[in-house]
């Protein structure tokens, strides 16, 4: 039987080679140690209307590259993080925008503070959700990651 595309895409590029998990008990190839770049963040909101969603992304000013209708009940926002701090290693990931971004800002408006890891996953879209019935859907794309205007 064919199969068609995974459901999720990862927000940062890895290295294919393997690493322990963080919790240090076995290999992985897709955990936070095997990022390469620190390119984008995920924010997911978790308790928001999807049309809370849409008002909060359409008057944010953050630096947006995409957004992504799951197909469930959320939107997920790649941000751009180069526009947001410098981050280059794992130590300025944990300091800028998982302590700076999510725990100071994001996640006391509602976003889930799960998310805030750099090998996060993101619904990829064009994929379909059996159990949702609806397609994983690309809302918005910006190159430079900018707000929607």
């Amino acid at each position: 039987m064919a199969r068609g595309p995974p459901p999720f895409i990862i927000i940062n590029p890895l290295n294919g080679q393997p690493a322990l998990t963080k919790s240090g008990h076995q290999p992985t190839l897709r955990g936070d140690a095997n990022v390469t770049e620190y390119r984008h963040c995920l924010v997911e909101f978790d308790r928001l209307s999807k049309e809370d969603q849409f008002l909060f992304w359409s008057a944010a000013k953050l630096p947006i590259v995409a957004l992504v209708d799951s197909g469930g009940k959320s939107i997920h926002a790649w941000l751009e993080v180069k526009k947001l701090a410098t981050v280059s290693s794992p130590e300025q990931w944990q300091t800028e925008i998982k302590n700076r971004l999510y725990d100071q800002i994001l996640t006391p408006m509602g976003v889930d503070g799960a998310c805030s890891n750099p090998a996060r996953l993101s619904r990829l879209p064009g994929h379909y959700r059996i159990e949702k019935e609806r397609f994983q859907r690309l809302l918005w794309l910006s190159a430079e990651g900018r707000t929607i205007t």
